[in-house]
């Protein structure tokens, strides 16, 4: 844990850093018994905040019905709705193949530290990436 803390403040992902932190000290404090429920249910419990975090500009009146049906109908909107299943598929292929094969883990940590580092990339992703992983599995090695 402490070497990928390190390569993440190195590599200034702060999220990814913090998260290291977060488990080391756990482990450190001997609160292992708590893995099994952060393993389960963290990520549910990290979309959660997520969707929160997208339905704000519903709440504070940023996205109206009038903008809501407009936007969905204009050419960019339509293009939302593909890239929103696109990317709901992916995800949902990433959550398998991580499950089957956690070993991807490590490679997929390393790609978002050089991204983060060096191409303004956002620590926002890894079950994006795994699935993207899964697809190019699928495409280049099968």
């Amino acid at each position: 844990m402490l070497i990928i803390f390190a390569a993440a403040v190195l590599s200034k992902n702060n999220l990814l850093g913090a998260a290291a932190a977060i488990v080391f000290f756990l482990d450190l404090m001997r609160l292992n018994r708590l893995f099994p429920l952060i393993q389960t249910r963290g990520l549910e419990a990290g979309l959660l905040f997520l969707t929160i975090a997208l339905m704000v500009p519903f709440a504070t009146g940023q996205v109206t019905m009038k903008t809501l049906v407009s936007s969905l109908f204009s050419p960019v909107g339509i293009l939302s709705i593909v890239g929103g299943l696109l990317g709901a598929y992916l995800n949902s292929q990433g959550l398998e193949f991580v499950a089957v094969e956690p070993a991807i883990i490590p490679g997929i940590l390393i790609g978002v530290m050089i991204s983060v580092s060096f191409f303004g990339g956002v620590s926002v992703g890894p079950i994006m990436a795994a699935g993207i992983t899964a697809l190019l599995t699928r495409i280049l090695l099968r």
